[in-house]
Formats: structure tokens, C-alpha cells, sequence
């Protein structure tokens, strides 16, 4: 209950007045609260010595209403002003790093407001993963409702530490009325070409049967569950076209400001965009394979120099089911590098990473060439005044090197084998895992069309309900009969029949 009486409140501090010295601004003052002002310890009237919890209680349930209530009444003609935090796995239990991260936004959301600002501060989980499968596994449970619960308790946790976020804004990244937009941004993703599939190595426990993220795997390659010594299996993956777009992310760095190194840590992630990968197409015999080897080229402008291609050890063309393992598996010997004669490009060499061999403008690549006697065409001319222009060529001979560079790498880009400015070391992005709680992939694999994406219209692709998660053997979603056999949308369409086809998440 209010007292009705002014009383005399001690503040510290006083606001600047003109011509006031430091000593009187610092001076504590004595100030006359109106019989409406609100403190603390209101309730009573009495200034209590101790603060108990039954106290913040009643304070908290008194002002968070009035808080919500103000926030709604922003007007919509304020300057916006965003505060966007991590969301948080939940994991169940908030820690110190939680704490300090989200006082931090509530800190700067209440400063934004007093300045006049309309702030928007959501919360959110990011619920998906590895993590919860495993918890949920180790317990017994279902992934969905160990997630959940933790959930709540996590909220209760926030509003306990009385931070002020936009609970209206909630979102949860393991709902089907979330996921549904991150399948339909990967549909998008795979009708532009920039979402695909490939053989690609991965971490394998040959005990549990099951793939490994990279975290999952100690020092010593071992797996961190059951400790098995970790294997690379090649599986087929899906990926995302991340080096399209290398050269356009590096330049935009120069249009963000600079903060304690981050700018700098994301340009040395990316690499210097320099030169480019072009899709080279193989031949055994003079005959097309069907199989193609992606190289790197520092020095695109140089492309039909090429005296030899090198491929990974590990590349699917070397393990995996393609036409030209086993001719490449005859004549090639880790560490000899002997020629290929049967295969073109003229020669494709054992090296640490795939790579274009230009003679002409690599001492290295001169080196090899040399060492290995192979023959390859000129295609650089120097004159006398240091410019050099190519020759043998096709149509690009008589460019600069510079004119060459642009035309190649834009007719590269134009035929889809390549062309885009990139790094040696940057890669596609790996997205798939063979696991359970995630966002299933919305494509139908169909023996007929080949991957077909699942319609807008028939968005979300929801998770099935499994009666119990075993962390062992193939994916968990083979199990879901009734979810994996599926008609392919392609044949709907067109009214045809089908053979039952599955989804893959």
C-alpha cells in the first residue's frame, strides 16, 4: 500500500545544473517524492534492512505488466532500433556464459528505449542437433519432448534473471511453423543449382554405425561415445555452393566496421579469391566417361596450358562407384605421380588438393611437368615491353592476360563448369547428417527424375514420430516406413505412376 505522506528520499547523485562545480554535482541531495512515486520498499513505507526473495517477488510482479504494457504502447513513427542475441541450445540449464550475454542485449535494449528508440529484442531456441538426439538417447527419451522441457525451464530461468525480451516474437528452430521457411529457403537453393549432392568423405564409428560430426571426434581420432577408432566412409551428401559467392563475401567485408578482429578473422576463413575451379570433363579411351574433376586454377587466364590435373587421395573418383576408379586406380601411385595416358586432361596427379598444373606461369608447376616429362601447350607470349598476351588459345588469344582472365572465367560461369572467384582452401558446405532430430531435406528421390523438390505448397516436410532412438546402424528415419515411401511429385504432376520413392533428411 502507498504511504500518503511526501518523504524525503537521500540520491546521490543530482542532474548538471548551469554553472554547478563537480564537488556540488556529486554532493548528495535531498529530493521531495510525490505521494504517487513508486520505490522500492512502497509497500510498507518502511526502508527494510533486509532484501528478501518474497520482496523481489512482489516488486517483479508489480512492474513486469507495466513494463509489457509500455513496450506495446511504442509508437509504430519511432526510429527501429533491432537487438538480436544467440539464441541458446536448450540444453536444460542456463549457465554464467547465458547470463552475461543476454544482460548485455538487455542492457542495450533499455538504453536504445531511453533514447527514444521503438526496440525489438526477441528470444529464441535453437533446438535442432546432435546434442538433444544424444541426451534424448542416453534417457530414454524422445528428442521432441526432452528439447520442450528444457525449453521451459530455460524460459522460466530468463524471466527469473527479470531480463525484458520480446516473448511474442518467440521462435523455436524444431517447430514445423519454423522449419517450414528453412525448407523452403533450401528449395530455392536447389532450383538455382546452388544446393547439390556428392560422394564425400566422413567420420564413421564402425561400433555405434553411425556418422560423426567433426566435434565428436578427440585428438587421438577417436569416437567420443564409444570410443572406436573413427573411419572415413565415403556416403553421398548434400552440399551448398558456398564458393559462388566467396569473392562477393570478401568484398563486403570492406563495407561492415571493424570489430575486435572479427572482420579479419572472416577474411582469412574465405582466403584470397584469386582464381577459380573449373569442372574438367574426363575421358578413358577417347571416350566420355560421364565423370567430371573439379580443379583449382590461380591463374584462370592460363586454362588451356593445363599440363596436368592433381586429385585428392580421398576423392570419391578414387573410392567411390565411378566409371574411372579403376583406370585411375592403375596408373596412379600415391607419391610417383606417374601419367595417365588414358585419361584427359593430359595427365591428373596424387597431390594434397585438386589442382590445375600451368607450366607457363608456375615455377612449381614447371617442376612437375619437367620432372615427369610431359608435354604441354604455350600459351603465354611475352613482349617487349613486360605484357604478356595468350596464344594457342582458341578464341581468347591475342588478350592481355587481364581481358583473358574476366572472358574466361565469365564464359566459364555462362557453360556452368565454373568461373566463380574463389579461394584455394574455402569449401562447399557439408549440411547433411545422417541423424534424427534435424530439419528433414524436402527432396523425394525418384529412380525416374532423379531428386525432385517437394512442392511449396506441401511444405512443411515434418519429422515422424519414432518409438525409440538407438544412436546405432543407418539412419533412424529408415525405420519410418510410412514416411519414407512416398510418390514423387514429378510423376503426380504429370499423372503417372511411380515406384514408391523416400525423403532424405
Amino acid at each position: 500500500m502507498q504511504v500518503s505522506v511526501r518523504r524525503l528520499v537521500l540520491f546521490p547523485l543530482c542532474a548538471a545544473r548551469p554553472g554547478q562545480s563537480r564537488a556540488a554535482l556529486l554532493r548528495p541531495t535531498l529530493r521531495l517524492l510525490s505521494p504517487n512515486t513508486r520505490t522500492l520498499f512502497s509497500d510498507t513505507g518502511v526502508w527494510e534492512k533486509d532484501y528478501r526473495t518474497e520482496t523481489r517477488r512482489k516488486v517483479e510482479e508489480w512492474w513486469h505488466p507495466r513494463i509489457m504494457a509500455q513496450w506495446q504502447k511504442d509508437s509504430a513513427d519511432r526510429k527501429k532500433f533491432y537487438v538480436l542475441s544467440m539464441f541458446p541450445y536448450p540444453s536444460g540449464r542456463l549457465h554464467m556464459g547465458h547470463v552475461r550475454v543476454y544482460t548485455i542485449s538487455d542492457t542495450i535494449g533499455h538504453f536504445q528505449r531511453m533514447r527514444g528508440h521503438q526496440v525489438l529484442n526477441p528470444m529464441g531456441w535453437d533446438a535442432f542437433g546432435l546434442p538433444a538426439e544424444n541426451a534424448a538417447i542416453e534417457r530414454g527419451l524422445d528428442p521432441e519432448e526432452w528439447t520442450k522441457s528444457n525449453i521451459q525451464s530455460m524460459r522460466e530461468q530468463l524471466d527469473s534473471l527479470g531480463l525484458c525480451f520480446n516473448w511474442d516474437r518467440e521462435v523455436t528452430t524444431c517447430l514445423p511453423d519454423y522449419y517450414k521457411w528453412t525448407q523452403y529457403l533450401f528449395i530455392k537453393l536447389f532450383e538455382a543449382g546452388l544446393a547439390y549432392q556428392k560422394e564425400a568423405v566422413v567420420n564413421w564409428d564402425p561400433v555405434d554405425q553411425t556418422v560423426l560430426a567433426d566435434e565428436q571426434v578427440d585428438e587421438n581420432g577417436r569416437s567420443w561415445r564409444s570410443g572406436a577408432q573413427v573411419e572415413q566412409k565415403l556416403l553421398t551428401q548434400w552440399f551448398i555452393k558456398t564458393t559462388n559467392y566467396a569473392k562477393p563475401l570478401l568484398d563486403a567485408l570492406d563495407d561492415l566496421p571493424e570489430w575486435y578482429g572479427v572482420k579479419a578473422m572472416q577474411a582469412n576463413w574465405i582466403g584470397e579469391c584469386t582464381g577459380c575451379y573449373f569442372d574438367f570433363k574426363l575421358k578413358v579411351n577417347g571416350e566420355e566417361t560421364g565423370e567430371t574433376l573439379s580443379a583449382y586454377s590461380s591463374s584462370p587466364e592460363t586454362v588451356f596450358g593445363a599440363a596436368y590435373l592433381s586429385i585428392l587421395p580421398s576423392h570419391r573418383l578414387l573410392h567411390g562407384s565411378s566409371s574411372v576408379r579403376s583406370a585411375l586406380q592403375r596408373a596412379l601411385q600415391p607419391g610417383r605421380g606417374e601419367r595417365l595416358s588414358t585419361v584427359t586432361p593430359p595427365c591428373v596427379l596424387i597431390l594434397h588438393f585438386n589442382v590445375t598444373g600451368v607450366p607457363d606461369c608456375s615455377e612449381e608447376d614447371l617442376s612437375v611437368a619437367t620432372a615427369l616429362n610431359l608435354r604441354w601447350t604455350t600459351v603465354l607470349e611475352t613482349h617487349e615491353d613486360g605484357t604478356q598476351t595468350l596464344i594457342n588459345s582458341k578464341e581468347f588469344s591475342g588478350l592481355t592476360r587481364e581481358q583473358a582472365f574476366d572472358s574466361i572465367t565469365q564464359k566459364a560461369r555462362e557453360q556452368k563448369v565454373g568461373g566463380h572467384l574463389t579461394s584455394s582452401k574455402l569449401r562447399d558446405w557439408l549440411i547433411s547428417r545422417q541423424r534424427y532430430w534435424g530439419t528433414p531435406i524436402p527432396v523425394v528421390h525418384c529412380g525416374s527424375c532423379g531428386p525432385v523438390a517437394v512442392p511449396e505448397e506441401e511444405l512443411p516436410v515434418t519429422l515422424p514420430k519414432l518409438p525409440s532412438l538407438t544412436g546405432k546402424g543407418a539412419s533412424p528415419l529408415g525405420a519410418a516406413h510410412d514416411w519414407v515411401n512416398c510418390k514423387c511429385f514429378q510423376h503426380l504432376k504429370n499423372k503417372k505412376k511411380c515406384r514408391s520413392q523416400f525423403i532424405t533428411a
